[in-house]
């Protein structure tokens, strides 16, 4: 049976469109600021687990 209801919301494209923009964003830094900016993502993410020290969460 085919769907005929319309999406409004495209999840692949949002992703991709999420991942150029960080790319875009990463290339522009050193090695030094991309881990700290990925390391204050995880730190923010709502289901981290307990915090750990930024060296622990990227490695170098």
């Amino acid at each position: 049976m085919a769907t005929t209801k319309k999406k409004t919301f495209d999840a692949v494209a949002e992703s991709r469109r999420w991942r150029r923009t960080t790319s875009k964003q990463l290339n522009k830094m050193t090695p030094a600021e991309q881990l700290a900016f990925l390391n204050r993502r995880l730190v923010n993410w709502p289901a981290a687990p307990a915090a750990k020290p930024a060296r622990e969460l990227a490695h170098h």
